[in-house]
């Protein structure tokens, strides 16, 4: 298990005798690319970045997770005591660089501008 208590996600070590059995954690990260806006507002402001459920208390992302491991990987997983450190290259599981991250598309679905500053979230009213 590792400790959520702060924002270092850190082993906390093997589970007590009362809790023998490791309950699995997946950690999720979204990576935006906003560089090729850098010029649209000033280097001392705050970005204009919205993302948002309609909501005007937050903002946030969201993920499902669908069981796909192949093979014993999860047991593998679930006996290191990686998290987020030598984690890829095999020890025990891969992680994907950047840039084939990158180039990995989802066809569009809206039909709506989406490009340049929006009055509104696609499908939204006013932010």
């Amino acid at each position: 298990m590792y400790s959520t208590t702060n924002d270092a996600f850190l082993n906390a070590g093997p589970c007590p005798a009362s809790h023998p059995v490791r309950v699995p954690q997946l950690a999720y990260e979204t990576l935006w690319d906003t560089t090729q806006f850098n010029s649209m507002w000033s280097s001392g402001g705050p970005n204009p970045f919205v993302l948002s459920y309609g909501d005007t208390k937050g903002y946030g992302t969201h993920a499902d997770y669908v069981f796909g491991w192949k093979g014993d990987s999860l047991q593998r997983a679930m006996d290191s005591s990686c998290m987020f450190q030598a984690c890829e290259n095999g020890r025990p599981l891969k992680s994907q660089a950047v840039n084939p991250m990158n180039n990995c598309k989802v066809k569009s679905q809206v039909t709506e501008d989406i490009d340049g500053w929006l009055k509104h979230l696609p499908g939204m009213g006013p932010m």
